[in-house]
C-alpha cells in the first residue's frame, strides 16, 4: 500500500498517510487511459455545421422543364445536390458524435493516470488549505513552500471548493486549475506537471463517490 507525506500550508510535514492502493496502486493500463482521453474529448468537442437537406431548400419541387424531347436528363427539382443552390449531399447535420464509456472503466482510468503521476513523484499531499481572505499572493506562496511549479491540478474538498476566498484566489494563478474531487478528467491528471490533493478531497476520491471523466 502507498505511502504519502502530508504536508501544511507552510511546506512543513506534519505526517504521513496511507495511501489506497486500489486509487493509487493500479497498474499502468495506456489503453484504458486513450480511451478515457479520447471519450472527454468527443465530449468537448462542439460540432458547428449543418448543411440543408432536400426538404428544406425552398426551390420548386416541380418538373421544371419537360421530361421529353429536349434531350436532357429527367430531373424532377432543382433542389438536388448537383444543382448551384441545391441540397448538400451526406453534409454535417450538427450532431456530434459522443464515444460512450462505462462509469467503471472511467474510474480504473483515472485510478491507473493518478498512479502512474504518485510513482513519478508528482502527487503532493496538502492537510488542509484555509485563507482568511481572498490573497492570490497567499496560494503563490502556498505553492513555492510546496515546491511545485508548471502546470498544477489541485484538487479540493466539498467545503474548500465552495469557498469563496480559496476560488478567486486561485483562479488567476497562472498554470493553476482548481477543480473539486471528484469532478476532474484523466487529461488533467496527465496535463499536470504537480498534483496537489487536500485530505478531504483525498478521503473523496478513495470512498469511490461519483469518480467519472469530466469535460
Amino acid at each position: 500500500m502507498p505511502q504519502a507525506a502530508v504536508c501544511n500550508m507552510q511546506g512543513d510535514k506534519v505526517g504521513e498517510v496511507q495511501l489506497s492502493a486500489e486509487v493509487f496502486g493500479a497498474e499502468l493500463n495506456e489503453d484504458l487511459i486513450h480511451q478515457a482521453l479520447v471519450t472527454v474529448a468527443k465530449a468537448r468537442q462542439r460540432q458547428a455545421g449543418r448543411t440543408k437537406t432536400r426538404s428544406e431548400i425552398k426551390l420548386t419541387h416541380g418538373k421544371w422543364y419537360r421530361q421529353k424531347g429536349m434531350g436532357r436528363a429527367r430531373h424532377g427539382a432543382q433542389s438536388a445536390p448537383l444543382f448551384v443552390g441545391g441540397a448538400k449531399a451526406h453534409g454535417p447535420r450538427g450532431e456530434g458524435s459522443r464515444v460512450a464509456m462505462p462509469r467503471r472503466m472511467r474510474r480504473q482510468a483515472l485510478h491507473s493516470a493518478l498512479s502512474a503521476q504518485i510513482a513519478a513523484g508528482k502527487v503532493t499531499i496538502l492537510d488542509e488549505i484555509r485563507l482568511d481572505e481572498i490573497k492570490t499572493k497567499r496560494v503563490v506562496q502556498m505553492l513555492e513552500d510546496l515546491g511545485v511549479r508548471g502546470n498544477m491540478l489541485l484538487l479540493l474538498g466539498p467545503a474548500e471548493a465552495e469557498d469563496d476566498r480559496i476560488y478567486k484566489s486561485c483562479r488567476n494563478v497562472a498554470g493553476l486549475i482548481p477543480r473539486p474531487a471528484p469532478h476532474f478528467s484523466v487529461r488533467e491528471v496527465l496535463w499536470a506537471d504537480n498534483i496537489v490533493i487536500t485530505r478531504s478531497a483525498l478521503a473523496l476520491l478513495e470512498s469511490g463517490e461519483k469518480q467519472d471523466a469530466e469535460s
